[in-house]
């Protein structure tokens, strides 16, 4: 049999993919409070930690400065403030994914932003005029977001032989996949051209030819035959926005 470990990570996945399929179940606004949530205390147990290395630290020597983290503030300070800036962040990435269906370097940046925002009118570092310091603290985290971004892209193109392009025109398939638990079938979505477009059109066959199983096919089927009115709108929907001014 497999070791403990071994199960534990399996009962570990197993319930990261259950909560994630009933999240997607749910309200927009479930799922947009879930991940702000979630974003939060990943922030607060990191602001928590950097706090406490700050305290650890040997004092300044008489007419010296204090350690950068020191003027922070302590652990509880540190949690609040990186609890503040991540759970905005979470926030309005996941409202702007949910409006425009898309996560790109746009929608990044404004988390970013406003992430970068909120975390200097939390930490009160703006001084006499707060407001001018959240906007450019705001804009440093965005530039800095948007360059670290594109540089990512840079990579994962190298790697995978695909670009934001590519994640776009397989948005909904892999929203799909994702929510079977059938991520690793992704890869034969693509080596079929199997994007958004055809979702309404898959047939058993179509899905034998990429090599998927029959019990995943099945189960990818009856998805798109439950939703397939859906995703017609949701293709004219995108059809439309791509049009340019001359076309419409």
């Amino acid at each position: 049999g497999e070791g403990p470990m071994v199960w534990a990570q399996r009962r570990r996945d197993a319930a990261g993919k259950a909560i994630e399929t009933w999240i997607k179940k749910q309200p927009a606004f479930v799922e947009i409070g879930v991940a702000s949530l979630a974003g939060g205390v990943q922030g607060g147990i990191l602001g928590g930690i950097m706090g406490s290395m700050s305290n650890m630290s040997p004092p300044p020597t008489a007419g010296g400065a204090p350690p950068p983290m020191a003027m922070m503030g302590g652990p509880a300070v540190q949690a609040r403030n990186f609890a503040v800036m991540t759970g905005v962040h979470a926030c309005i990435s996941a409202t702007l994914k949910k409006v425009r269906g898309v996560e790109d370097v746009k929608g990044n940046m404004a988390a970013s932003f406003g992430s970068g925002a909120a975390f200097s009118l939390v930490s009160g570092v703006g001084g006499a005029n707060p407001v001018a310091n959240a906007i450019s603290t705001g804009t440093v985290f965005a530039l800095f977001q948007g360059a670290f971004y594109q540089i990512g892209q840079k990579f994962s193109k190298g790697k995978n032989g695909s670009d934001s392009t590519d994640s776009v025109a397989y948005y909904r398939t892999d929203q799909m996949l994702e929510s079977l638990g059938l991520d690793k079938y992704k890869r034969h979505f693509r080596r079929g051209m199997l994007a958004d477009t055809t979702l309404p059109l898959l047939t058993d066959s179509t899905l034998h030819e990429v090599h998927v199983p029959p019990g995943p096919r099945l189960l990818i089927l009856d998805h798109v035959c439950t939703y397939k009115d859906a995703y017609k709108k949701d293709i004219a929907m995108r059809m439309e926005q791509s049009k340019g001014p001359l076309d419409q």
